[in-house]
């Protein structure tokens, strides 16, 4: 039987962090697409010339992509983040197609992506899980996590999804306004209704 892929998703801020960690208590194999995103624009050199053509060598930083550089300019503004967007979403596809696949097969997978439906990457999904929050508490989360701004917070939720997109696209969506306790509840009550979807699934395919 194929490996069930889940897809993780959701809004800045809204503690997507915490919900994969849960899932990965619960046995899910993740696959983290910002990590791969940064690995990528730091060592694959093809990926990091076409970065260059298109943004400027003031980006590059001795032959790597200065992330933070290039974020504060694609985060409040659309058409620069849809071409990062066009030339890195190939590469980090890519790379986790052949994760997958080396991963084999009969196993629960979680592809954690902030962009997953940007990306395309929601196609590969079985399962879709948004986390969404109130925009205030998302704020503070992001402004005392990432050290930045309200303005700069605020232009960063500007070029993301808003969340009835999320509510409309996704087979569960995991609401977190509260404690980090009762996300996790959420979290692993969701991991594990999934694994009996899928163990029940499996179950019938061996009859």
């Amino acid at each position: 039987m194929k490996s069930y892929i889940v897809g993780l998703t959701g809004q800045s801020g809204a503690g997507k962090t915490t919900v994969c960690d849960a899932f990965k208590s619960q046995g899910f194999y993740i696959i983290n697409a910002d990590l791969i995103s940064k690995e990528i624009t730091e060592n694959n050199k093809t990926c990091i010339l076409e970065l260059q053509a298109a943004f400027g060598e003031e980006f590059i930083d001795n032959g790597v992509l200065n992330r933070k550089k290039l974020g504060s300019l694609v985060f409040d503004n659309r058409d620069e983040l849809d071409k990062l967007m066009s030339i890195t979403f190939p590469y980090i596809l890519d790379e986790i197609n052949s994760r997958i696949s080396k991963i084999g097969s009969d196993k629960l997978v979680l592809i954690d992506a902030p962009t997953l439906f940007e990306s395309g990457l929601n196609k590969r999904c079985d399962t879709i899980v948004s986390v969404i929050a109130d925009k205030n508490l998302r704020l503070d989360r992001i402004i005392n996590r990432d050290k930045i701004s309200k303005i700069e917070a605020e232009n960063r939720f500007s070029s993301q999804l808003p969340e009835d997109f999320f509510r409309e696209n996704s087979d569960c969506v995991i609401e977190n306004n509260g404690s980090v306790n009762e996300l996790i509840k959420k979290a692993v009550l969701t991991a594990q209704n999934i694994k009996e979807i899928y163990y029940g699934k499996k179950s019938k395919a061996k009859e």
